[in-house]
């Protein structure tokens, strides 16, 4: 069963323990804290978690302990790392976890939110460069001690490193997960971070015996981030299609784009870099631990040594900016801060005038055009305009003129011929075809000529068309 708040464990002499609060639970285990210890804190591990290889790996580390004393400043502790302190059991003396110093977590945030200016001064944590180089040099000063006893972060990221916000000492959680270095044998670590990653390890993993290179490659990665405003040592504009577009693929290519030769030609600085502001020294550390050649690398103890020589106030390496009190830049260089700041404000003035420009041009075409003297309004949905049924007009004059004669002819015959006709053939006296026609023609044309002259010509001719 998972442990609980108010039960009984055991240290490594049997002397019963107490478990308090909850702090956290994780994937391996849950902390708690100790009632008869208030500078401790237990990790016990889940019932799911086999003990047995975490058991060796915590021996080790009591072993090999790296030297990174708590700090004492102005009567506070800080704790720099939760290194395992004892083991613990339960009752029936099994193994099931270890104690570790409590770390003050409210105290501290993770590097993550120190990278970003914006973010940083919003959670008023630090952002002049002094302080940034101070975290460096005492990131890279624990990892030197790890170095020293043969243990690796290998996971080594930003979000994975907490410092004191106040004295900028570095704290190191989750030590467990750390490759450890046994008497007989190495304890590797379960994870890792593409983004944070050796190009010789993008596709392959780290292998034992290699863990070295990896923290060496990760530490510069992170030293670039805090000196350089956040920006990824693998971050910038492509300068063909062929660039990966994520930073672990331009890693595994070796596109690093910010060295003191003529550069990377696929994959040119981001534009508000401050490499070229760097010293001479910083430049020549970055362009060995990026380039192809890992062996190349600067080992956690020259990181060390060159960031604890810009930190340090006494040895004037950095200066204030004579034009913003707020900025530092290396000395005998120029102020990469307020480079930088100049070049965000004349991006942001151009995007306000694209973005004015494109609005007037929508305003300007959505305007109604004019024509002539009438203004054409948009139809409005998908409905056609209504227009106005137009009268048919009338025939024109030779048709008229054809109405006038044929209609009196046809008139006529049907009512001199043709009705005599039809009662003379009602009365058995039937006329010959010769008299029909005669008659029809005799009657037609008497009619015609009244007709033509009197009603048909003065209406048709003279009528008037449209």
């Amino acid at each position: 069963m998972p442990a609980r708040s108010g039960e009984t464990i055991q240290d490594a002499r049997r002397a019963p323990l107490t478990l308090g609060r909850l702090i956290k639970s994780g994937g391996a285990g849950s902390v708690f804290l100790l009632k008869e210890r208030p500078l401790e804190v237990a990790k016990l591990y889940h019932p799911s978690v086999d003990t047995r290889v975490y058991e060796r790996k915590l021996k080790a580390m009591l072993e090999l302990s790296p030297d990174l004393p708590d700090v004492q400043e102005k009567g506070v502790r800080h704790v720099q790392i939760a290194w395992p302190t004892g083991l613990l059991h339960d009752r029936s003396g099994r193994f099931i976890g270890f104690s570790m110093p409590v770390l003050d977590i409210a105290a501290t945030s993770d590097l993550e939110h120190v990278l970003q200016e914006r973010q940083a001064r919003a959670e008023g944590l630090p952002t002049a460069l002094g302080a940034k180089a101070a975290l460096a040099a005492n990131l890279a000063v624990m990892l030197a001690a790890l170095h020293r006893r043969q243990h690796y972060v290998v996971d080594l990221k930003p979000l994975n490193v907490r410092f004191y916000r106040k004295s900028l000492f570095i704290a190191m959680l989750d030590c467990d997960g750390f490759s450890i270095q046994g008497k007989d044998e190495r304890f590797p670590a379960g994870q890792v971070t593409t983004d944070y990653l050796a190009p010789e390890f993008q596709q392959r993993g780290v292998k034992a015996g290699q863990e070295e290179a990896q923290d060496r490659f990760a530490l510069a990665v992170m030293v670039f981030q805090l000196l350089n405003s956040g920006l990824h040592p693998y971050s910038g504009r492509p300068q063909d299609a062929s660039v990966p577009s994520d930073l672990p693929g331009r890693i595994a290519a070796n596109l690093y784009p910010y060295g003191r030769g003529r550069g990377n030609m696929r994959l040119q600085p981001s534009p508000v870099s401050g490499h070229q502001a760097f010293p001479e020294a910083l430049r020549q550390m970055f362009d060995r631990a990026f380039s192809d050649r890992p062996g190349q690398r600067p080992s956690a103890e020259e990181w060390a040594s060159l960031l604890q020589s810009y930190a340090r106030r006494s040895a004037g390496m950095l200066v204030k900016c004579g034009k913003d009190a707020s900025h530092q830049h290396f000395s005998g260089m120029p102020c990469a801060a307020c480079a930088r700041k100049t070049l965000l404000a004349n991006s942001a003035r151009a995007t306000k005038a694209r973005a004015t420009r494109k609005t007037t041009k929508a305003q300007h075409q959505q305007r109604p055009r004019a024509t002539g003297t009438r203004t054409v309004q948009p139809v409005q949905g998908h409905a056609m305009p209504v227009q106005a049924a137009r009268p048919a007009a009338p025939p024109g004059l030779g048709v008229r003129l054809l109405m006038a004669i044929v209609g009196p002819l046809l008139l006529g015959w049907a009512i001199s011929w043709g009705m005599p006709a039809y009662r003379g053939y009602k009365a058995a006296a039937n006329p010959s075809w010769g008299d029909a026609m005669m008659m029809g023609m005799q009657g037609g044309l008497l009619l015609f000529a009244v007709l033509l002259f009197v009603v048909f010509v003065p209406v048709l001719v003279l009528g008037k068309r449209p």
